[in-house]
């Protein structure tokens, strides 16, 4: 199981990915995140997001408010990226699913595992669900809609040989 931030399943969304990456992996968000998808309720990436909640791909959990108060007072986190880091110990997920730079850095200083969407383009293309074509099509995608940096972006378009 994954536990995922809104920036990582926004960036998904936008990039025709989230559906591929639902039928092969278990996901659960936190009701924090599902609630900052939500605040642009005509958004195509909102309403994609919120369909996958309503089929059940993407399991929304609630958190204990005092944890979330607790990190939000210890981290520089946005809600919703605490949220997710609270859900991802609770119910200790394999990996974080984030594109948030103030978030992968806790996750580096406490050794969490953590994939950002381009990773998740990359593993799906080794799967095969993805052609070489597509996958880059994807990651370009991605570029233009994240905030990546050239270095990284190179480096995931790389990983595609």
């Amino acid at each position: 199981m994954l536990v995922s931030n809104a920036s990582t399943l926004i960036l998904l969304a936008k990039a025709s990915v989230i559906q591929e990456f639902l039928d092969n992996f278990r996901v659960v968000i936190p009701g924090e995140v599902l609630g900052e998808v939500s605040v642009n309720k005509d958004a195509f990436d909102s309403v994609l997001i919120r369909k996958e909640v309503e089929r059940g791909r993407l399991e929304v959990r609630e958190i204990k408010k005092s944890k979330l108060t607790a990190v939000l007072k210890q981290f520089r986190l946005h809600e919703g990226e605490a949220a997710a880091y609270v859900l991802f110990n609770e119910a200790e997920a394999k990996a974080l699913l984030t594109d948030d730079g103030e978030l992968i850095k806790l996750c580096r200083v406490e050794r969490i595992p953590f994939v950002c969407a381009m990773a998740v383009v990359v593993r799906l293309f080794e799967k095969g669900l993805f052609t070489k074509e597509e996958a880059e099509g994807k990651l370009d995608r991605l570029y233009d809609y994240g905030r990546y940096s050239k270095e990284v972006y190179a480096y995931f378009k790389s990983r595609l040989e």
